[in-house]
């Protein structure tokens, strides 16, 4: 499993969930791995642990993505590091401890910033560092505005941006070999599968897949889309051929 051996990879919001994830495949895969979190270190150091342990390079870095000052930071120290970036993935979210029937102006304006703005920052940021040798973006929203994990908030218009700037960003770094993707899991329901939609929107297609309602069932088949879409076998494929390979495994 060295799909991305040699690719150097960024993954926000990695201390837990579907972002730990994505860390560990890309990982697994041979890539150098940067495990973002906002204020969970003793979380993103376990993953990193795991990655190294398992044979891999792996940092933690820290920092509100929301904020330019931040994100010029991280940027830095991965330059620092390890001289390069080739894949963003963007899993920025506010999570709660549970859900409620109510959510604060602060918490909304908050949860926009992050999945939002936030992705604005980093994607702007990775094109300038993948220079002329192109790379992979992928954002991770919601399923019709169905919560990733029982502590998320739904927020459908947010979703709703993150998919056209995929496709926005698809038009406008396509000639730079930049390849953007929107990965956007969901539950169905506490008995029914799990569910996946991906837009690739470097070859305009769109296709859902189901999978075991079963929690790390949907987390591996997001870590696996997520490899589909950033390896370089998978470059020119069509979205149906990246739902079958995040399927299949």
């Amino acid at each position: 499993m060295t799909r991305l051996a040699g690719k150097v990879a960024l993954v926000t919001g990695a201390a837990d969930g579907i972002g730990a994830g994505i860390a560990r495949r890309f990982g697994a895969e041979g890539a150098a791995v940067i495990v973002h979190h906002a204020d969970d270190p003793r979380g993103a150091a376990r993953v990193v642990a795991e990655i190294v342990w398992r044979g891999g390079r792996a940092i933690a870095v820290q920092g509100d993505i929301a904020r330019w000052p931040d994100v010029r930071r991280l940027y830095e120290e991965i330059a620092a590091t390890f001289g390069r970036l080739d894949i963003l993935v963007n899993n920025g979210a506010l999570a709660r401890s549970e859900v409620a029937d109510v959510v604060s102006e602060d918490e909304l304006h908050r949860q926009r910033e992050l999945k939002v703005f936030g992705a604005m920052l980093l994607c702007q940021e990775a094109v300038r560092m993948f220079g002329v040798a192109g790379g992979s973006i992928v954002n991770l929203t919601a399923l019709d505005g169905i919560p990733t994990a029982p502590a998320s908030m739904p927020d459908p218009g947010a979703d709703a941006a993150i998919d056209a700037m995929t496709r926005g960003l698809s038009r406008a770094y396509g000639t730079r070999n930049v390849r953007v993707s929107t990965i956007a899991p969901g539950m169905l329901g506490p008995e029914e599968p799990a569910a996946i939609d991906v837009l690739d929107g470097s070859v305009r297609n769109r296709q859902f897949i189901a999978l075991p309602a079963a929690r790390n069932h949907l987390t591996e088949g997001i870590a696996d889309i997520a490899v589909a879409l950033t390896c370089d076998d998978n470059a020119d494929h069509s979205g149906r051929d990246i739902m079958v390979a995040g399927a299949m495994r």
